[in-house]
């Protein structure tokens, strides 16, 4: 199932204290689900649609580059009550973790180069029904399970190699900033 998300109005935003946290693309980090210190909050009557859980899978439905249209990341570790964004779809599946990882293939990449409209300095729009129509091949339960916990655990891999190469970077930095002072 695909959920749109919330429309809201400048005058509905509160300080974080005091609101439901609204998840936007800047939420979605080399597909990996990331908070921010600059998310938005909103009052909570100023939402009208269903709260966003652990395990659902959050997608960039709409963007100014066309480019960035479709990214989406397994949502986790939400700290309280969160919804996304109106330029934000949220996918549920009892199989997230495989059908986060299945984003990442070839039949997404076809379904973003012809169900993705927009360019030419129009803002790219996500064709969402037709995402929640697309059928894919699925395995059985326990081929699923393993094939999401593997390219789970490969993206934690992944990340932390990354990390560990900006430190290495921002090492070498310091020490030739050192030699040349």
């Amino acid at each position: 199932m695909i959920k749109r998300g919330l429309t809201y109005s400048p005058t509905d935003i509160v300080d974080g204290a005091g609101g439901i946290r609204v998840l936007r693309s800047s939420n979605i980090n080399e597909d990996q689900f990331v908070l921010n210190n600059d998310d938005v909050f909103v009052n909570e009557g100023a939402v009208t649609i269903d709260l966003v859980h652990d395990g659902d899978i959050l997608i960039t439905a709409a963007n100014g580059s066309p480019r960035l249209v479709g990214k989406r990341a397994r949502i986790s570790d939400l700290p309280g009550k969160t919804v996304q964004g109106g330029f934000m779809l949220v996918a549920l599946s009892p199989c997230s973790d495989f059908l986060c990882a299945s984003m990442g293939s070839s039949w997404y990449r076809r379904f973003l180069a012809t169900g993705v409209a927009g360019g030419n300095g129009a803002i790219g729009n996500l064709d969402s029904k037709a995402l929640g129509e697309t059928t894919i091949a699925v395995p059985n339960d326990a081929e699923k399970d393993k094939i999401g916990c593997f390219f789970t655990r490969l993206d934690s891999l992944i990340t932390l190699h990354q990390r560990k190469l900006e430190l290495l970077q921002n090492i070498k930095k310091s020490l030739l900033d050192k030699m040349f002072v």
